[in-house]
This record gives structure tokens, sequence and C-alpha cells, in this order.
């Protein structure tokens, strides 16, 4: 916490705003008491789920300390520090599974809660005979090899010049999308249970779903076009432009602007499908809990026989995107 308690003192606040993802939310009231204690500051507690660097609220506060995330060095933020909370990590013999999985080269990826080893990893696949390939950091990730749910740029970079890919990290979430976005095997070896598996079969089993989301959208008549108004998800120009596209192709898109997007808030709207420009993930991780088709824009294209549906389209707010 040394790096909040720092800019807190040096600007003087007298309010801090504090945010916790899910899995670290145990420690929230603990860490607003060592603020407080620490600072003198009065400490304000963020009871809203927060999905990574990209969802920073409004809060009546002189600074907002995020916890467990890196910056997105694009959205200069200013009253934010981030403070990054890695994780143990066991002895690096339980990599020993993935050797015979991965052929000679390898992509190697993580996301930011085991950053600090990750040049650990890189040394002892080295040192089994594995040459390992690292993609770089861009405007929208703090480290070389970090995967965002939304940002695969790591492994685009390096794709076609490995046999595999090892991301090394809890939850398939991060890695799906890499197995979404290339046809490349991807292996996951998680630190916290030592598991090693391959993505191949969810892989399989979420393409199934997301084709079926298209078919049904492709008789859609009207959609509702979700925005969200989460500063790194906020896709505007995005979604002017699918109501433009749909309207010239007969159909009615009406722009929906949310924060949290969720089934409830979607009810009642008179639609046929919905037509997601939030956290691209939010159709991909989330469809089972919607009644109706929510698509990607991607997906959308494909619906409208812009696109053809193989390889399948994954939606990515890249760094070119958000800058541009």
């Amino acid at each position: 916490m040394e790096p909040a308690f720092r800019a807190i003192r040096d600007r003087g606040c007298k309010t801090v705003g504090i945010q916790f993802p899910d899995g670290l939310r145990l420690r929230a009231l603990e860490t607003a008491e060592d603020l407080e204690r620490e600072t003198g500051v009065t400490a304000m507690v963020s009871a809203q789920p927060t999905f990574g660097a990209c969802d920073v609220p409004q809060m009546p506060v002189d600074l907002i300390v995020q916890i467990g995330h890196a910056p997105m060095p694009y959205l200069n933020l200013k009253k934010v520090v981030f403070v990054e909370a890695p994780m143990a990590f066991p002895p690096l013999d339980f990599l020993d599974a993935t050797l015979p999985l991965l052929g000679r080269r390898v992509g190697l990826l993580t996301n930011i809660q085991h950053q600090p080893w990750f040049s650990k990893v890189v040394a002892y696949l080295e040192e089994q005979g594995k040459k390992v390939l690292v993609g770089g950091a861009d405007g929208r990730t703090a480290y070389e090899g970090q995967l965002l749910g939304c940002d695969v740029h790591p492994a685009r970079e390096v794709e076609g010049r490995v046999d595999s890919f090892l991301y090394v990290g809890t939850g398939d979430f991060h890695a799906l999308g890499v197995a979404l976005a290339t046809t490349t095997p991807v292996i996951v070896a998680d630190p916290f249970t030592e598991e090693v598996r391959n993505l191949a079969e969810l892989k399989d089993r979420v393409l199934r779903v997301r084709h079926a989301a298209i078919a049904l959208a492709q008789e859609a008549a009207t959609f509702g076009i979700i925005v969200s108004r989460k500063v790194g998800q906020y896709r505007m120009a995005l979604a002017r432009k699918i109501k433009d596209l749909l309207a010239s192709r007969g159909r009615k898109g009406h722009l929906l602007l949310m924060d949290t997007v969720s089934p409830e808030l979607l009810q009642g709207h008179k639609v046929d499908a919905f037509v997601n420009t939030a956290c691209p993930r939010i159709a991909i991780d989330d469809a089972t809990r919607y009644e109706k088709p929510v698509l990607t824009f991607p997906e959308l294209e494909v619906a409208l026989g812009l696109k053809p549906w193989d390889p399948y389209p994954l939606d990515e707010i890249t760094a070119q995107q958000a800058l541009g």
C-alpha cells in the first residue's frame, strides 16, 4: 500500500475512495482502516463491482485507490492510484505437466496478479529446452505478456511464431480470449490449484453458444445497442456506427446507456436482440444469463452477412481503437 500512502500524503488528500475486485473484497474494510490510520483521511469503499482498470467510478473524493489492477497507460487518470496485489506463487515444478503439451516454441502470457513471477517462469521454461516468445505491452497494458479480457495484443504479436500459448494464471477468463482469437492451442497452468488444462474443449463449447446467438439474431428487426459509461469501455462512436449500419439494412437500433450491464437492467426493452459495445466479454461469458441474444459488433457483422462465420471474429478494445 506504500504507493497509496505516498500519493495521499503528497497530494494532501482528505478523502479517499477504494475499489476492490470481488476476489479481494474481504480485505476492503481492513484496508480502509489502514488508510485512515496511516494518513488521517476519510476512506470510502466502493460497494459496486470492479472489473478492471477500465472501470473507475465517479466518487466524491480527492483520490481513488484501485486494488488488484495495473493502470491502462492510455487513460492517463489523474485522480487514481493503482496498487497491484500479486498472488503467492508455488514452486515452479508445477509447470512440468505443461511441457509435453507445449511444443518447442511457446508464447507466454499471464495477468497482472502473476506478473512479478513472469521472468522466473520464462527462465524455468528455457531451462527445460523451450523457446519462449513474449508479446510486448501496448497502450492499454502496463507489462509485456499481460492479457486483458478485452485485449489479447501480446498473443497476436507472436501468433504464427509459436506452437502453443501458455497462460500462467488462475481461471480461464483471460486465456479464453486468446483461444477464441487464434487457432493456436492454449494451455492454462493455474498456480493456485496447480492444475494444467487445454482450452480446446471450452473453446468449442463457447463457439457453439456464440454461433447459436448469431443465428437467432439474424431474424431480429429491432436491436438495443448497449453503451457503457465506464471510462475504459465507453464506445459511443462505435454505437452510432452500429445504429447507422442497422438502419442501412432496414433494421432499428436504439442506444441504451448504462453503467454496469446486467440482465435485470435490460428486461422490459422491446427489442429482439442486443449489440454490446461495453466490455466485449459480456456477450461471451454471461450469455446464458440473458433471455435475448447479445452480440458483439463483429458478431453482428456476421449476422448481417458482412463477415464470414469462420474464423470467429473476437471483439477487442485495442490501443489503436481506444486512441483513435
